[in-house]
């Protein structure tokens, strides 16, 4: 069975609650409703989702010993994502964001989070375990959140893992991510990014992101960028538009059939990401795995909230 190791952080998500007659007249203060998501724990839901076992799905992160990092790690596991990776710190507790809409749908979000376990992957005493099992995977996914929100410490031994990962036959698939307020700096986030390019074999950037940090003019010159840096495979997501996909040389543009029906475009890249990784870990071709990632992005920005239910692809 294919194995894949999925790193970053998963938060508290605390969101508007639906709440409307009597409870609404009773209650003159803002309700509230938890959930648990973040970039990576989406894209690690939506493969398992898909894979059904066909895949272990791991997913990598630090949490606490309190009652919420306990119910987060049993609703992992309800998801069918394997949890014997995730690190539980002593006295911390888990990263919070907040998630406010305004007049017209338009989401943002507040976050509560420099403080949460995560960050102090790959410095613990534990690291030493973590990377030997990591070691025992066929690949690793990460974001450019992931490294935003390492220690600069645990980023540089990751960094060193990763080489060590790839030397014995490993393999890496990536996605910029990019997140302005958790970089010191635009330098910082260009120089950082492109490392993980350079050791990435599956690069899952989307054309946003491309063009906010690093202004590239079009798609072919984005695709051109990362190809120079040493990714193997490059599929650039681009909204509604065609998907461009570098491969062995070549670039193709892959069409895909627009959403008609988008109530909430949370989670459309993770779950992208997580429809294609599952077509391809399963050996299928691009074209195919373009068509997966699509048709899964298309089921979940239909629903509100970044978890959903979906059907998975069938090939």
């Amino acid at each position: 069975m294919t194995s894949i190791g999925i790193i970053g952080e998963c938060m508290i998500e605390l969101s508007r609650a639906d709440v409307s007659g009597a409870d609404a007249s009773e209650h003159n203060e803002l309700l509230y409703q938890k959930r648990y998501g973040g970039d990576t724990y989406n894209t690690a839901y939506y493969l398992a989702q898909c894979a059904k076992s066909k895949i272990d799905v791991n997913y990598v992160t630090a949490l606490g010993d309190d009652a919420i990092s306990d119910d987060m790690i049993a609703t992992f596991s309800a998801a069918g994502v394997n949890t014997d990776l995730i690190e539980k710190i002593p006295g911390a507790v888990p990263g919070l964001y907040a998630i406010q809409t305004d007049e017209h749908g338009e989401r943002s979000f507040l976050y509560w989070r420099s403080e949460a376990p995560a960050r102090q992957l790959f410095q613990t005493p534990q690291s030493e375990a973590l990377k030997s099992e990591l070691l025992k995977k066929d690949w690793l996914y990460f974001s450019g959140i992931t490294l935003a929100i390492l220690h600069p410490k645990g980023r540089e031994t990751f960094f060193e893992f990763c080489q060590t990962f790839r030397a014995q036959g490993g393999k890496i698939a990536f996605d910029i991510n990019y997140r302005p307020r958790l970089w010191a700096s635009e330098d910082e986030a260009r120089s950082i990014i492109d490392k993980a390019y350079t050791i990435c074999d599956l690069a899952l950037p989307s054309y946003d992101d491309e063009t906010l940090l690093f202004k590239t003019s079009s798609p072919q010159n984005a695709i051109d960028r990362i190809t120079k840096l040493g990714a193997k495979e490059i599929v650039l997501k681009n909204g509604a538009e065609e998907v461009y996909v570098h491969s062995h040389g070549q670039t193709e543009k892959h069409a895909i059939v627009p959403a008609t029906d988008v109530k909430d475009t949370t989670s459309a890249g993770d779950s992208f990401n997580a429809g294609y990784l599952y077509a391809r870990l399963s050996d299928h071709d691009i074209s195919t795995a373009v068509k997966a990632g699509s048709n899964l992005a298309k089921q979940v920005i239909a629903q509100t909230g970044a978890i959903v239910p979906v059907t998975p692809p069938t090939f």
